[in-house]
């Protein structure tokens, strides 16, 4: 049987929003932070998005606050010409995946689940974890 885990904020979802209140705690408060998504990496949709996506606001101005998305360069070409840099999709998935892995994890606050254990490096036999069982009634409301 898998162990319970305890938390002080259960985020669920690490798209922008989930990514940006787990920054947010952990840098504000002395919390424990847990993080579950159905994706097998932090970005939220852009798991999901085609490659050819791309921010429709400048990099600047998404993420989280510890840590700029943008490399602070304007486009030289194309339709954003003399704007500030629109990240795509890999460049956004990339920013999460540092956050998670150089800021989040190594603060030992923040623990991720149930839907990435590969986050973590675990196997899938440690899923699914014991507290799905009992908080799953919680988050569908029976």
């Amino acid at each position: 049987m898998n162990n319970p885990i305890e938390t002080d904020y259960l985020i669920v979802g690490a798209g922008a929003a989930g990514m940006a209140f787990a920054d947010t705690i952990l840098t504000e408060t002395d919390a424990r932070i847990l993080i579950v998504d159905r994706h097998h990496r932090p970005g939220g949709h852009w798991n999901d998005a085609y490659p050819f996506v791309r921010l429709h606001q400048a990099s600047a101005c998404y993420g989280v606050n510890s840590r700029e998305l943008s490399h602070g360069v304007k486009d030289t070409v194309g339709l954003n010409k003399g704007l500030c840099d629109l990240a795509g999709g890999a460049e956004v998935l990339g920013y999460y995946d540092q956050l998670l892995r150089q800021r989040f994890l190594p603060s030992g606050r923040v623990q991720t689940g149930p839907a990435a254990p590969s986050w973590r490096g675990c196997s899938s036999a440690l899923w699914p974890p014991s507290w799905l069982a009992r908080t799953a009634p919680l988050l569908s409301g029976k």
